[in-house]
């Protein structure tokens, strides 16, 4: 895992340097501009370099946290299923259809949960988005975030508007892990941390054959 947290710093850098190159030629002909038409030109750099930065990020996830299945890929509906069989379990986690994709986040409407979950100091809810490519074999993973109020729990529980997120990227790869860690795992062993959705799922997608790849958006 350290390797692709310095491939993610690589990349970083190379993108700092190539905003450095095309500062360079407005920088070249500072003596032959004006200060307003030189200003003008930084802004339009600075601007320009801001809205590009997401896309470039984007860039540079998809291509360092890229894994590859182990054996060969189950069919869609099997995998979907498989992931389903979460909300049979007790667990504080629940995987539900939106459309074509799939949406893991916490049980945090269920008082069993949220009591749990305030006293963990959550304060915003983790999302976990699936997409599915079904003719690479791939599922796309996308994080998202919700503000929480918990003032009123466990009658009824606030949330704010989904914003997007940086991926997370502290999670634990192995044959141990899996959804059927949840079957085992007792109430008090959780911390509410988002490994504890996206490490599980994660695991069980590649050891049913199809790869995993991070997305910001």
């Amino acid at each position: 895992m350290l390797k692709r947290y310095l491939y993610t710093l690589f990349g970083l850098i190379c993108l700092l340097g190539l905003y450095l190159m095309t500062l360079l030629p407005i920088l070249a002909v500072r003596p032959g501009l004006e200060s307003t038409q030189y200003g003008l030109a930084l802004l339009v750099w600075a601007l320009l370099a801001i809205l590009l930065f997401p896309l470039g990020l984007a860039f540079i996830v998809k291509k360092v946290w890229f894994f590859r299945g182990q054996g060969e890929p189950v069919v869609l509906e099997l995998l979907v299923e498989l992931l389903l069989k979460v909300n049979e379990l007790d667990a504080p986690v629940t995987i539900n259809r939106q459309g074509k994709k799939i949406m893991a986040g916490w049980r945090y409407q269920e008082p069993h949960w949220s009591e749990r979950m305030e006293k963990s100091g959550m304060n915003r809810l983790y999302e976990l988005w699936l997409s599915f490519d079904n003719h690479t074999k791939t599922v796309t993973m996308t994080d998202r975030a919700r503000k929480v109020n918990w003032d009123l729990s466990p009658i009824k529980i606030r949330t704010g508007w989904r914003f997007p997120r940086l991926p997370s990227c502290n999670i634990h790869l192995g044959d141990e892990w899996g959804v059927e860690n949840y079957e085992d795992t007792i109430p008090q062993d959780y911390t509410f941390r988002e490994h504890e959705i996206k490490s599980p799922i994660l695991n069980t997608v590649r050891k049913n054959g199809w790869n995993v790849r991070f997305s910001l958006f």
